[in-house]
């Protein structure tokens, strides 16, 4: 993407009078970072950028575009900042409007090549388009239907209906307007799950290996290719079982078939079969197919021993925990949970390691997402470590342990975590974590299953889930998650990704 964050930096930074040596000490990145971005135009990481903008209290749209996600007026875009995209092998496509926020319709100027039949991009997604050709000449088809449209030709049409382009000659060049109206990016609640999405967008497109895909994946999947945040991803297991959804975009969408065994169909569990799907998935991971491995129709259980086997898989050597992010009303930071639903117990008995590792992958993922320092809140019931409480024994000994990238504390009770004020009514202001956590640690499993329903059912908070322990983050939603989660924990999945390739 051409872009102009150096500038924006220097603009924002400038304002908030904050100096280049202060805000590298902020972030905790070196000084040479912001200068070079600064002064030579040098693109970091979503993740640097995500920590950048909450340095500077603002959000990752001003910092990339220099127009904020809540201007709803009138935004000029020059020729100079138009943002091309170059997204697809057929087209080129350059942004008209990159920074107006919240904007439901995305207009294009797009370049499009000839194509032979066969190898058309159809797609299909809610909405509306309009295309009007300013040169060349265009083929479009729409729900079978062929059109050829000259220069000052216009089309207007239903975008469910699926459409393909094509040049006739050597380029056309069309400016296409898309409405849609129920992009994600409009209907989730909060600022911050917006920033994800945009910081998840900004990433150009990841790769995605789907195992024995189900309704569930395919549906997320789709979803986050009409967003911008999946480019293509890769179907493993027998063809004749995926879902019919995928032919949506079939084109972005790569089959890689496992074939049935004799005996296979003896088994109703399919566990062989299933088991060697789970390792031609992880061995497309190895391969550097994908940037993130998903769960479709194969058992928990099965697929989690592709990915952790010895030999062959893909395990960090971290123990394998889930991690949930919230934005909760009032706070105005993610909250990161963990963990709601791997992990019986997570700060009980004496294993130290364990609980050490669902730490550092609590770490791991505020960090990804923009959190320079993460301040982690060990939770139990009560503040006071005491023997009649084994886990606020167990909680001490885990804070006292030496925590790099992080300030870590325990025991704290749920209040005494989140809220200043609480934390000042008890008279422990000094507490480098109290009322200002990023991360809850929770003791047991049905801690963290109760906060995580409370918080996504009751109070109808957005949440995205990241299951980490593996070299790539791993997907694994459920019929019961809504498609606002499913979209959000690939966005999630995505920017973590991009940030492990950066080296953390």
């Amino acid at each position: 993407m051409c872009v102009y964050t150096g500038k924006h930096l220097r603009s924002l930074r400038e304002k908030a009078d904050i100096s280049r040596e202060e805000l590298a000490d902020s972030i905790e990145e070196p000084l040479a970072l912001i200068e070079r971005m600064e002064d030579e135009a040098y693109e970091p990481s979503v993740s640097i950028l995500l920590k950048i903008a909450s340095a500077l209290e603002t959000d990752i749209s001003t910092l990339i575009y220099g127009k904020a996600f809540d201007a709803r007026s009138v935004m000029v875009t020059s020729r100079e900042e138009r943002v091309k995209v170059e997204r697809r092998r057929q087209f080129d496509y350059e942004s008209l409007a990159p920074s107006y926020a919240g904007k439901h319709i995305e207009p294009f100027l797009v370049d499009v090549y000839p194509n032979e039949p066969d190898t058309l991009e159809y797609s299909s997604h809610e909405g509306e388009e309009f295309h009007y050709v300013m040169e060349g000449k265009l083929k479009i088809i729409v729900d079978g239907r062929e059109h050829l449209l000259n220069v000052g030709d216009s089309i207007y049409f239903d975008s469910s209906l699926p459409h393909a382009l094509s040049s006739v000659g050597d380029r056309a060049k069309v400016m296409v307007a898309v409405y849609n109206a129920a992009s994600m990016r409009h209907l989730t609640r909060s600022r911050k799950m917006t920033e994800l999405i945009e910081a998840a967008r900004h990433l150009g497109g990841r790769s995605v290996v789907v195992v024995l895909p189900n309704d569930t994946a395919i549906e997320a999947v789709n979803r986050a290719m009409e967003e911008r945040v999946v480019e293509d991803a890769l179907l493993v297991g027998d063809p004749g079982t995926f879902p019919e959804a995928y032919r949506r975009y079939a084109n972005r969408y790569e089959i890689v078939p496992v074939e049935k065994e004799a005996g296979d169909d003896a088994d109703p569990a399919q566990t062989a079969y299933q088991r060697r799907c789970a390792d031609r998935g992880v061995a497309l991971i190895r391969e550097g197919r994908g940037h993130m491995l998903m769960k479709g129709n194969i058992n928990t259980a099965i697929f989690m021993k592709g990915v952790l086997d010895k030999q062959s898989g893909i395990g960090s050597g971290r123990r394998l925990s889930l991690v949930s992010i919230f934005e909760l009303p009032k706070l105005n930071r993610l909250i990161f949970l963990t963990d709601p639903g791997i992990n019986t117990a997570l700060t009980t008995g004496d294993d130290l390691v364990t609980s050490r590792d669902i730490i550092l992958n609590g770490i791991d993922v505020a960090r990804a997402l923009g959190v320079a320092k993460p301040k982690v809140a060990i939770l139990d019931a009560n503040e006071l470590p005491s023997k009649k409480l084994p886990t606020t024994m167990f909680a001490q000994e885990l804070s006292a342990m030496e925590w790099p990238n992080a300030t870590v504390y325990g025991p704290l009770s749920y209040d005494l975590a989140l809220y200043e004020d609480s934390a000042r009514h008890k008279g422990i202001e000094d507490n480098p974590v109290a009322g200002k956590a990023d991360i809850l640690i929770v003791p047991h499993i049905s801690g963290g299953n109760f906060l995580y329903k409370a918080w996504a059912m009751t109070m109808s908070a957005d949440v995205a889930n990241i299951v980490l322990g593996a070299t790539v983050p791993l997907i694994i939603t459920s019929r019961s998650d809504g498609d606002m989660t499913k979209f959000l924990t690939l966005c999630a999945s995505a920017v973590y990704s991009g940030y492990e390739e950066d080296g953390k």
